[in-house]
């Protein structure tokens, strides 16, 4: 005959390993998971203003052009870009809203945001990808060589501090699936990417 165990003794029989089992787990868990979230944090705080992998060169196709003026078009052709930044992380001017040369770039770049300066058919030109916008339509004109100089300057600063290959210096049109002439038959990519490397 089988001794029988009090009620008491059964419940605690299968419970007490189990809460002791749970404890351990939900303490060892809790542990690991704040581990995992510091660290993600930690990675995230030095990766993300360090990802630039790309730099993708516009010219905004109009003879006039600054950061407000930028702001307003792009507010007009994506509505719904939930930044209310330009599209581009720099800007550089050719005289005319802008200095010739200046460069400027508002909070998209200060806060290392990504752009929406290419298709969703290449979203990680956007993500990865630094844009920069000439003001002018170099597809019409030449581009002056003080604006020309300033974009030089401004790749080689970016390829030292993100170790951008000069190889990865882009003409918006240039790049597989984007349909544009963008930066213009004038702003030679080659060129740029050789003078980068001097």
């Amino acid at each position: 005959m089988l001794e029988e165990i009090p009620v008491k003794d059964k419940i605690n029989q299968f419970t007490e390993p189990r809460e002791k089992k749970n404890k351990f787990s939900r303490r060892q868990f809790l542990k690991f998971a704040g581990s995992g979230i510091a660290l993600s944090a930690l990675g995230g705080y030095f990766y993300w203003p360090h990802r630039w992998q790309y730099i993708v060169v516009h010219h905004s196709a109009g003879n006039y052009g600054n950061i407000e003026f930028l702001q307003k078009v792009h507010r007009q052709r994506q509505a719904g870009d939930p930044i209310d930044a330009i599209p581009y992380h720099y800007v550089i001017g050719n005289g005319n809203g802008m200095k010739l040369g200046e460069v400027a770039s508002d909070w998209r770049k200060e806060n290392n945001l990504w752009g929406a300066h290419v298709s969703g058919n290449n979203s990680a030109r956007n993500f990865f990808g630094l844009g920069i916008c000439m003001i002018g339509n170099y597809d019409q004109r030449p581009v002056p060589a003080e604006q020309f100089q300033s974009l030089v300057n401004l790749c080689k600063q970016l390829c030292n501090e993100f170790s951008i290959p000069a190889k990865n210096i882009n003409g918006h049109g240039l790049i597989d699936g984007e349909r544009t002439l963008c930066p213009g038959k004038n702003l030679s990519i080659e060129k740029l990417r050789r003078s980068v490397t001097a």
